[in-house]
């Protein structure tokens, strides 16, 4: 961490990047400011409450990364800050997050449970005591008021689709609460790729990523997940490991470190392809309908910043005769960052409320995204006011029957 820490020369460029400095204006907000925390904390050789607040409120967007002149590492800087101040954590609040990351990152083997969560999510957000006593617990009352909105959807019912004269195939990761909430995506996904001339092969055992417990610091529980996944997907003669969630791809990009320079994690890493950056190294052979309409382009920071991929979901997009794509304006942020939201909802909301406001003041009420954390915290900030669909979601609405 210090030799990481060190290249830091404080020269304030990861300010205008940072999403909760924007917020907070606070110097331990920023990326430097945290930097500087934990440089103070390893001299001294203890760990504050002051350090674990700060790094906790980090929403870990890597706006910051490519942001620096200095080349700083702050993602490498912030994963093992997040492990060092969870292994000081009191036992409860250890437990009460493993609990958190481990049902999330379990969603789809616990779908069937999803519809009576929400019944229970319903009636405690309408019950008048019930709804007064939550809004003293932030985190649960965020939980419950998404919980009780999200529709869940059908797991994707098949183990592969091949295609007549092939020009690719890929094995998919499903995801986890992925699976669960946007089940539709993963059907579309198949159904654009296999009109593009793609077989996909679709693995029944896969799992979560590894990402959730990673952003909560849980370092080992995350290179199990990783471990799992890679032996899941691993299937011989495929072109690339496709994902449609931009928090996903990046966490699976990043499994060579993650797994100390494992070979083949190192290989699977290099194998991982998100759907759009996929596509876009095709010539499109897809018939698209004409879809005249707007739609705004929200740009998921664990895409356009983590994977550095901003100009090929926009290029894919163009395939669509009639379709006019504009940028989303304010902040690119929107303030989810995985769970984020749940574990702080009030800055989550605050750095949100920037990127909803910019969205509505364009009056165009379809926003494409790709990454399932950024539509559930869209959704939930503009309410029925717009929709937010996947870019491959409306691809599959644009191919003809």
């Amino acid at each position: 961490m210090t030799a990481l820490s060190a290249a830091c020369v404080h020269c304030g460029f990861c300010l205008a990047a940072c999403p909760t400095y924007a917020v907070t204006g606070m110097e331990n907000d920023s990326p430097r400011g945290r930097i500087w925390l934990l440089t103070d904390a390893a001299s001294r050789g203890e760990l504050s409450l002051k350090v674990r607040t700060h790094i906790d409120r980090c929403i870990g967007c890597e706006a910051c990364v490519p942001a620096c002149p200095s080349g700083v590492r702050y993602d490498q800087l912030i994963d093992i800050a997040r492990r060092v101040v969870n292994d000081g954590r009191s036992p409860a609040v250890g437990v009460a997050r493993a609990v958190v990351t481990t049902a999330f990152a379990g969603a789809a083997k616990v779908g069937s449970l999803v519809a009576p969560t929400q019944a229970v999510a319903r009636w405690s957000t309408r019950a008048p005591l019930m709804r007064r006593s939550l809004t003293r617990f932030g985190s649960l009352n965020a939980v419950m008021q998404q919980a009780a909105t999200i529709h869940p959807q059908a797991h994707l019912a098949l183990d592969t689709s091949l295609v007549a004269n092939e020009r690719g195939r890929v094995v998919l990761l499903t995801g986890c609460i992925s699976s669960v909430l946007f089940g539709e995506v993963n059907t579309a996904t198949v159904r654009v790729l296999n009109a593009e001339g793609i077989s996909v092969i679709v693995p029944r055992e896969q799992g979560c990523c590894g990402a959730l417990e990673s952003h909560a610091g849980r370092h080992q529980a995350a290179k199990r997940r990783a471990t799992h996944l890679i032996k899941a997907l691993n299937v011989p003669g495929v072109d690339a490991v496709v994902t449609n969630s931009a928090g996903c791809g990046a966490m699976m990009k990043g499994y060579g470190d993650l797994l100390d320079g494992d070979v083949d994690a190192v290989r699977f890493a290099g194998s991982v392809l998100d759907v759009m950056e996929y596509l876009s190294r095709f010539e499109s052979i897809a018939h698209y309908g004409e879809m005249e309409r707007s739609v705004l382009y929200h740009d998921p920071c664990h895409l356009a910043f983590a994977q550095g991929i901003h100009a090929e979901p926009l290029a894919v997009l163009e395939r669509i005769p009639g379709l006019k794509v504009e940028l989303a304006g304010g902040p690119n942020c929107c303030g989810a960052g995985g769970l984020y939201s749940i574990m702080q909802p009030e800055l989550a909301r605050e750095i949100g409320e920037a990127k909803r406001d910019a969205i509505l003041a364009t009056k165009i009420d379809l926003i494409v995204s790709g990454n399932p954390g950024c539509a559930i915290q869209l959704s939930s900030l503009l309410a029925e006011q717009a929709e937010v669909v996947h870019p491959v979601s409306l691809l599959a609405q644009a191919l003809a029957p």
